[in-house]
């Protein structure tokens, strides 16, 4: 019975939801939306909010959203914190102070960075009161101080007023520290004295007549309220006047002057009445018996208390013939009858159309979740078709890219290769001619063809990079073991190991600028280590360190300090390929402690 009572309370809210209409606020949204210019769009809203938000919250939140939304588009820090703050403070009149708390620390978070004095103080403002309901005087305090500081610093004056007043009464109400309460009311009067604010003027005295009359001062308790109290007549402000007359009675009731007490009692219930402010009549005659039983007069202390019961039967039987008459509008005639009837019937027609509404909503949200879906996988369709695409092409640049390097290995073998291997035999030739005759010429000949021969075996090394795609590691082992080879032929008594590590897997592979790099390391650490280490042993080890491949050469030769050899090509080249295959170069050498050369690949 209780889910049947509470799903039944959530459709009937539904139906408000749904029924309920601002025809105020999309008028004014209409209203902005004609007007292009972005200033002009937020002043008109602006200016339509002030006039409503004391009495119309749900319009003033519907206005405060559609600005942050115009707000948020532009980035517009200073306007999207206030209207949030205005959301705050609507929710915080609809006696939701939770909801208001969220709003106005999310408008702190936007207002705090613009350092906007005049926002930042209304929403200090409005955090402080909404403290001092929740009865956190402290906090409340708090803010009020930061609001303080900001109208402080821009010489706000109206704003530095309001808020020694409204902290003033913290300080009175819930600290009983009339002192400095007393501080800040007076500081608030002399404000609105400079500022010439009459009616600020009369509410400033009249909360330093208050004050006084707690902590007993009647002589300044009864000038600052006569003061007000001049200063209201003036204004003829019937509403202030009127509070006034009260708390000069209750002032003469405390100085025990029942008589006078009397006549401003009187006073505020003539007001009272004009302006038809009941409950102020009730207080005044309650108020005006219990002198009249001090003066001993108990026959009108009597007439009082027979208008006070009156006033306050009246007020009660008001209440309960409302009630009465409500419930026979509803049960005393079969006519009344008959309109609940068709009202019940109208409820259930409202119903229906909810349950239609709702079933609908939910058809919507699915049809909407398939199409949702259905562009979710088109999208991911048309990526996996744009990947293929790119990876077609991809394919295919690589494979124009690998004939082109074929072209070029080829014309660098056929033509470049030849020459040199031309040049090779013509020097040759010319040996066997002047051999006898000039051994300078013989041996500077020797030279050339040697440096002739290294030549064309880098430039084998050269064209065998070109030639593929990618380089294994069974390739580069290959590869470098042929050249081990050729330097055993020239240093026999230099021991040239290779060692690969096992977990290396087979098809691991680099590409051809890569293999060539490495080879070339590997080639010119192990060139340096035969022609200037004097060593009796080099070790090329690969190796596996996490997912990169790890190069080292090492030797047992004499070394050497890094620092007092001059840096030569070879050396750089080396740096410079290794920089290239993504890691830097290390090298490590102590004098009779032999090099080590390493570099990684990732």
């Amino acid at each position: 019975m209780r889910l049947l009572f509470t799903f039944l309370s959530f459709l009937t809210a539904l139906g408000v939801a749904f029924a309920q209409t601002t025809p105020m606020a999309d008028s004014i949204v209409q209203s902005v939306q004609q007007e292009k210019n972005y200033d002009q769009q937020i002043a008109i809203l602006q200016k339509s909010i002030m006039k409503i938000y004391n009495t119309k919250s749900d319009e003033t939140i519907t206005l405060a959203r559609f600005g942050y939304d115009l707000a948020n588009q532009k980035n517009d820090k200073v306007n999207r914190g206030n209207f949030l703050r205005l959301i705050g403070l609507s929710m915080m009149k609809k006696g939701h102070i939770d909801s208001a708390s969220v709003y106005y620390y999310k408008a702190l978070k936007e207002l705090e960075p613009t350092k906007n004095t005049e926002k930042l103080g209304l929403l200090y403002d409005d955090m402080a009161r909404m403290y001092r309901k929740l009865k956190q005087s402290k906090r409340s305090l708090e803010f009020y101080d930061k609001a303080l500081k900001l109208y402080e610093a821009e010489n706000n004056l109206e704003g530095i007023a309001r808020i020694n007043n409204e902290s003033g009464a913290v300080f009175r109400d819930d600290f009983s520290d009339y002192k400095t309460a007393n501080e800040r009311f007076e500081k608030s009067l002399r404000i609105q004295r400079q500022r010439n604010d009459s009616v600020g003027i009369g509410y400033a005295l009249e909360f330093l007549g208050y004050n006084q009359l707690l902590i007993k001062d009647y002589k300044k308790s009864e000038s600052y309220l006569m003061e007000a109290l001049a200063i209201r007549e003036k204004l003829k402000d019937d509403f202030a006047t009127m509070l006034n007359y009260t708390a000069l009675g209750e002032y003469y009731n405390q100085t025990k002057q029942p008589k006078k007490s009397n006549e401003y009692f009187e006073k505020s219930n003539a007001l009272a009445e004009k302006i038809k402010y009941p409950d102020i009549q009730k207080y005044n005659y309650e108020n005006i018996m219990h002198n009249y039983e001090i003066l001993g007069d108990y026959e009108k202390a009597y007439q009082n208390l027979k208008a006070f019961n009156v006033l306050n039967d009246s007020l009660y039987n008001t209440k309960r013939l409302k009630d009465v008459e409500e419930i026979s509008t509803k049960y005393e005639t079969a006519e009344k009858e008959k309109q609940i009837a068709e009202k019940e019937l109208a409820l259930k027609i409202r119903n229906q159309w909810i349950f239609g509404l709702v079933a609908l909503a939910v058809i919507i949200g699915l049809i909407g979740f398939l199409l949702y879906k259905q562009q979710i996988l088109k999208n991911i369709k048309q990526q996996k078709d744009n990947e293929l695409k790119l990876a077609l092409e991809k394919i295919e640049s690589q494979n124009k890219l690998q004939e082109q390097r074929l072209s070029i290995s080829r014309d660098l073998h056929d033509n470049i290769g030849a020459q040199l291997s031309f040049i090779v035999s013509a020097i040759d030739t010319i040996k066997y001619y002047v051999a006898d005759k000039n051994e300078q010429l013989t041996g500077r000949l020797s030279n050339v063809g040697v440096f002739a021969k290294e030549t064309i075996q880098e430039l084998r090394d050269t064209i065998w990079a070109m030639n593929k795609s990618g380089i294994t590691i069974k390739d580069l082992q290959s590869r470098i073991a042929n050249f081990i080879e050729k330097a055993k032929h020239s240093y026999p008594n230099i021991r040239i190991s290779l060692v690969t590590d096992k977990n290396i897997p087979d098809d691991t592979a680099f590409t051809g600028l890569q293999g060539l790099n490495i080879f070339r390391i590997v080639q010119e650490a192990t060139n340096n280590a035969l022609k200037y280490a004097q060593a009796e042993r080099i070790e090329i080890r690969i190796s596996k360190e996490d997912d990169n491949i790890h190069f080292q050469i090492t030797d047992n030769g004499k070394g050497f300090v890094e620092k007092e050899v001059e840096a030569s090509n070879g050396l750089l080249n080396m740096r410079k390929r290794a920089s290239e295959l993504g890691e830097e170069l290390l090298l490590r050498s102590e004098p009779d402690k032999g090099t080590s050369v390493s570099f990684g690949v990732k």
